[in-house]
């Protein structure tokens, strides 16, 4: 798996990817509703960015004999180390909510992967669908 320097527009744009692909290949809809959110700008990403990281993404996962993709645990784990910024997590943990969700169906593998995003992560989840970093963090802006 590539690596990418932390917080890096490729970094978060990995992410995204793998939002979209995680539940066997990306919903139409799933990728259309990437370019419309406002994460793509808040983290400085260029559409030709995230097509080409999405296209890397899709080549560099492995895949069972029926064409879907497998993801380890360990190589979510090592793509989430890359975005160290409290406010990047908390901003891309909610654009990677409406991602999955967008679609209007949450697959089993969206679920874990959320959820092991926002346990790893440190976030405390609201009942209204936004979120807080719990405890301490590390704060530093690596880029």
């Amino acid at each position: 798996m590539r690596s990418y320097p932390p917080n890096s527009p490729q970094a978060v744009s990995r992410l995204l990817a793998l939002s979209v692909i995680i539940d066997g290949g990306g919903s139409p809809l799933e990728i259309a509703a990437t370019y419309r959110l406002g994460i793509l700008d808040y983290a400085g990403i260029q559409e030709d960015v995230f097509d080409q990281v999405l296209h890397e993404m899709c080549t560099d996962l492995p895949t069972t004999p029926d064409g879907l993709v497998q993801v380890e645990i360990e190589m979510i784990d090592q793509l989430l180390a890359e975005i160290v910024r409290p406010d990047l997590r908390l901003g891309l943990w909610k654009a990677m909510w409406q991602l999955v969700y967008a679609d209007e169906n949450l697959a089993d593998a969206e679920i874990a992967l959320l959820l092991r995003v926002t346990s790893t992560w440190g976030i405390e989840a609201g009942a209204n669908g936004s979120g807080q970093i719990a405890g301490p963090v590390p704060t530093a802006d690596l880029r």
